[in-house]
């Protein structure tokens, strides 16, 4: 499929490590295991595809160091909800909807995600290397088809600043442009052209990688990581620089670009330096009261 960090690892295992971040302990299955995550404002367990799809994944990852049967069977149950979940939505686009309000950044239902068709078709296509079914990949044709079209006609694409392309975890209509969700959408989307040795795939993938590599500057502080480009100016916790470093070092290698691997090595040091954390520390206590006084909810 494509380049893995581990060449000892099957092609069908994804290539991002989840487990320093994420166990799935604080989640909810239903009778076929596939997680449900609570939010307080709904005050109820609803079906996310960003986590079911990332639990997948997971599972890939376990079954090929372990051999467990039950990992298997589960990514093959995520893989089969994400077949039978996937909605006509806008122009021919086939979609994981969110039919619920999220509070912050202010989608309102119904609402798609970049992460979310990204990281389905992402796990569509690596099952289907264990279980082949024509299902998993008529799903992913439709799925990849949001990249193609801006929020105005029903996809996931916008711009960033400078114009260059981008793809957002939340189609609001002020700009997020979080940076986790970007490329996470991005390995998906380098997943199916990979997968299929699609041109338009490939074409938009790459036009998506040189939109971040020509932005990844207005992330940077200096001394940490912006979570977003939102209005609101969020500073990322210590867990998502390791997830941009992970992901920058990822992508490093598929594209053989030096570039990433040197921003993820400074956004590192960011980590291991007492004067870094300090002024982040400082830096975010003055950010959440100004977050308690300042409405900063996009629509």
């Amino acid at each position: 499929m494509h380049s893995q960090p581990n060449n000892s690892e099957p092609v069908w295992v994804y290539p991002f490590n989840f487990a320093p971040t994420e166990d799935y302990s604080d989640y909810q299955r239903d009778e076929r295991g596939v997680p449900q995550v609570y939010y307080p404002h709904l005050r109820r367990w609803v079906y996310n595809p960003i986590t079911i799809a990332q639990f997948g994944l997971t599972q890939l990852s376990r079954y090929a160091m372990n051999q467990e049967q039950e990992a298997a069977t589960a990514a093959r149950t995520m893989a089969g909800w994400f077949v039978e979940n996937l909605e006509d939505w806008k122009n021919g686009i086939g979609a994981w909807v969110y039919r619920f309000d999220l509070p912050f950044y202010g989608p309102t239902a119904p609402w798609i995600s970049a992460m979310a068709q990204g990281q389905g078709i992402s796990l569509l296509l690596r099952v289907h290397q264990l279980f082949p079914h024509a299902a998993f990949e008529a799903a992913s044709h439709r799925a990849v088809q949001a990249f193609y079209h801006d929020l105005k006609t029903g996809g996931v694409a916008r711009t960033f600043p400078d114009g260059h392309a981008a793809f957002e975890e939340y189609t609001t209509t002020a700009p997020s442009l979080v940076l986790n969700g970007m490329l996470f959408a991005l390995l998906g989307l380098h997943d199916y052209a990979s997968h299929f040795a699609d041109r338009t795939a490939a074409q938009c993938f790459a036009q998506g990688l040189a939109g971040v590599k020509a932005n990844l500057w207005r992330y940077d502080t200096g001394y940490w990581n912006f979570y977003d480009l939102h209005r609101s100016r969020r500073l990322t916790s210590p867990d998502y620089i390791r997830i941009h470093v992970q992901l920058l070092r990822l992508f490093a290698q598929i594209t053989q670009d030096d570039f990433f691997a040197q921003i993820a090595q400074r956004w590192e040091t960011y980590l291991h330096s007492k004067v870094c954390r300090a002024h982040y520390v400082a830096v975010k206590c003055v950010e959440k009261v100004r977050l308690f006084f300042r409405d900063y909810s996009a629509t």
